[in-house]
């Protein structure tokens, strides 16, 4: 009787997730990246509650809140100015705005331009500077100088592809591109110094939420995923699919690289119990994290957002961020337990 009545609260649990009419119908945090504030690496994570959340993954206790943002927030990005970190944010209001946070998180710069939502900011390297690009529902890229300011161009990505929800920097070939997710299932890769596409690669069913940059030091792959709950591997330099895998049950939201002793693996999350992590070379599925009755109860396994954070001390730490009333944090190694398999050359 007992096992039938935690059945049968599993599929309402299950089905009220699933559904447009969850039971927290948004969810409480959407971005997450990792930040260095006095030499410290912390992580930074908002969502709807339009401030941003300043939190030591060690101590797992906040150390600041940014309350003058204003808007939804639902894209976070690390850039550097002259060695001096900055954090981004962009959302609902269509601005991107630079923080300060060596300096108690002084709001330095706001950059308008967009027309609706900015779904994604990331750094680009170009002519050996660190830039800004971000992008949104208007599907315009566009890349800042986050010096001063000053808008350095702008990539029409066109109506065929639908809004922009996810952008990339990749290193490749010994060049850089800027990869950029779209509403129609594409992906492009821009040439960010002139804004021509070089490349565009097309296999996901409607939107490409996410993407990512993994690399072991030898190889470099880009990892698309998005509603389909397909995740792809692209070798950019071949150009070809390198393999894919269904990361779990929905649609995926967020991917990030983590390192794990001497493993470079890939973490998936998104709709259902449950985060996934892969090793993106061989394809092979390494373990999970959160997956227990716990957090199939308390919503972890909806994530909208995750990083990883190198603490000074300590191993790399990712952080899974979506419905949970927190953000949380991770030991991919000791989560996933045994060691990985050697690898022979391909």
């Amino acid at each position: 009787m007992a096992g039938i009545v935690l059945l049968i609260v599993l599929i309402v649990v299950w089905v009220v997730r699933r559904s447009d009419g969850r039971f927290r119908f948004r969810p409480s945090f959407e971005a997450a990246c990792e930040v260095t504030v006095g030499g410290q690496r912390l992580v930074a994570y908002s969502g709807h509650r339009k401030v941003i959340r300043l939190a030591d993954p060690a101590t797992l206790e906040d150390t600041a809140v940014l309350t003058d943002s204003r808007t939804w927030i639902r894209t976070l990005c690390e850039v550097h100015v002259d060695g001096r970190p900055l954090l981004a944010s962009g959302g609902r209001d269509g601005v991107v705005r630079l923080w300060d946070l060596e300096n108690r998180g002084a709001l330095v710069a706001s950059l308008p331009g967009h027309r609706g939502w900015v779904y994604a900011l990331c750094t680009v390297r170009v002519s050996g500077r660190d830039l800004l690009a971000s992008a949104g529902r208007d599907g315009v890229v566009r890349i800042w100088d986050p010096r001063d300011g000053r808008l350095v161009r702008t990539i029409d990505a066109g109506p065929r592809r639908g809004w922009t929800f996810a952008l990339c920097q990749v290193r490749t070939g010994g060049r850089t591109l800027l990869a950029s997710g779209h509403g129609n299932g594409t992906v492009t890769l821009w040439h960010a110094e002139s804004g021509h596409a070089a490349l565009e690669l097309t296999a996901h069913n409607r939107a490409v939420w996410t993407l990512c940059e993994v690399s072991d030091g030898d190889r470099t792959l880009l990892a698309t995923s998005g509603w389909d709950g397909v995740v792809r591997l692209w070798d950019v330099e071949a150009p070809q699919e390198a393999r894919a895998f269904t990361a779990g049950v929905g649609p995926v939201y967020a991917l990030c690289q983590a390192e794990a002793g001497d493993r470079t693996l890939l973490v998936a999350g998104g709709d259902g119990p449950g985060t996934a992590v892969w090793d993106p070379f061989t394809g092979e599925r390494a373990g999970d994290l959160g997956m227990d009755l716990a957090g199939l109860l308390s919503g972890h396994g909806w994530v909208r957002a995750a990083c990883q954070v190198r603490p000074a001390q300590g191993p790399p730490l990712i952080i899974t961020a979506g419905y949970d009333d927190g953000a949380r944090v991770w030991d991919v190694a000791k989560e996933i337990g045994s060691p990985p398999p050697e690898r022979t050359a391909s």
